[in-house]
């Protein structure tokens, strides 16, 4: 895992994107994550020095390779046996591999979260699926206590490939 540089401007850009998409079919939170996904994007796209592409498989493109960023909000830094997800309802994406990102904020608050302090890149999988556990909505994750929300697909980040 790596800490990655974020700026004012991304968060602006982030904001605006945001703000003009509303919410997303088949969001986990309901388009409450909009933000945080689109900065992540933003961060590892500068970090990789690509634009974002906005493509519906796949966020960035590197090196010929299409990457799908996923980002988890949380208020602590991520560590090894943490886990990342990808919903069920995102398996009809197709990139050669996922990143993945976590946002580190000061505190949570009624669903929102105020004062990021870090955005981390806790690495990559060109295998995801086949690593990963399933989980069903309802099921509660004993690595952490969370109940998840939808079907959705978990992995530690010990897991995960720290470079492309």
């Amino acid at each position: 895992m790596e800490p990655i540089k974020f700026t004012q401007k991304m968060i602006d850009q982030a904001l605006q994107w945001a703000n003009d998409l509303g919410g997303i079919k088949n969001s986990i939170t309901k388009g409450r994550g909009n933000l945080a996904g689109r900065l992540g994007e933003i961060a590892l796209a500068d970090h990789l020095s690509v634009d974002v592409q906005d493509h519906r498989e796949y966020d960035l493109v590197y090196r010929g390779r299409s990457i799908e960023v996923k980002t988890k909000r949380r208020t602590v830094a991520p560590r090894g046996f943490y886990e990342v997800s990808v919903a069920k309802t995102s398996k009809h994406q197709h990139p050669d591999l996922y990143a993945f990102i976590s946002m580190e904020f000061d505190r949570k608050e009624n669903g929102s979260y105020f004062g990021l302090k870090n955005i981390w890149l806790c690495g990559y999988s060109d295998d995801y699926f086949k690593k990963a556990k399933h989980m069903k909505k309802g099921d509660r994750d004993e690595s952490n206590g969370f109940t998840t929300l939808v079907d959705m697909y978990n992995l530690r980040i010990d897991q995960l490939a720290q470079s492309i």
